[in-house]
């Protein structure tokens, strides 16, 4: 079973899908497609709160206390750091390694970057955080 590969189509676009993979006895094969959906919708180009709008009847079906809803989560946080809202610190630090090393690669602001540096979960992470904070905010860039 796979998920239907446009990705525009919604959770609710196919209602047969999403409950083949609730029903889904291997939980780490559900729990893989059902990432599989969120990453590929949350790669494009709509905000955070259309993703969150986007995932609601997901997260009503799967929950909001799992890897699923934590996914859905986390990219809404990078997705608001990149539109440019303020730094949630505290999220920020509380984030999965996963989303450190993404906004540790991806992210084109020098103050969000920076706070990773501080906040970050491993000295590594801060320390390469640190440095590419230093690079953004040099004459150039």
């Amino acid at each position: 079973m796979t998920i239907n590969d446009d990705p525009a189509a919604g959770p609710d676009d196919d209602p047969a899908l999403l409950a083949a993979l609730l029903a889904e006895p291997d939980r780490l094969k559900a729990e893989a497609e059902l990432t599989s959906l969120v990453d590929r919708r949350a790669a494009g180009p709509e905000s955070a709160a259309a993703l969150t709008a986007w995932a609601r009847p997901l997260l009503d079906a799967v929950g909001t206390d799992g890897f699923i809803a934590r996914r859905v989560q986390e990219w809404s946080l990078f997705k608001a750091l990149q539109s440019g809202a303020p730094v949630d610190r505290e999220a920020l630090g509380a984030a999965s390694n996963w989303l450190q090393h993404k906004v540790l690669e991806e992210a084109d602001s020098a103050a969000v970057v920076a706070a990773l540096g501080e906040v970050g979960r491993t000295k590594r992470v801060r320390n390469l955080a640190k440095t590419r904070a230093g690079r953004l905010r040099s004459p150039g860039r």
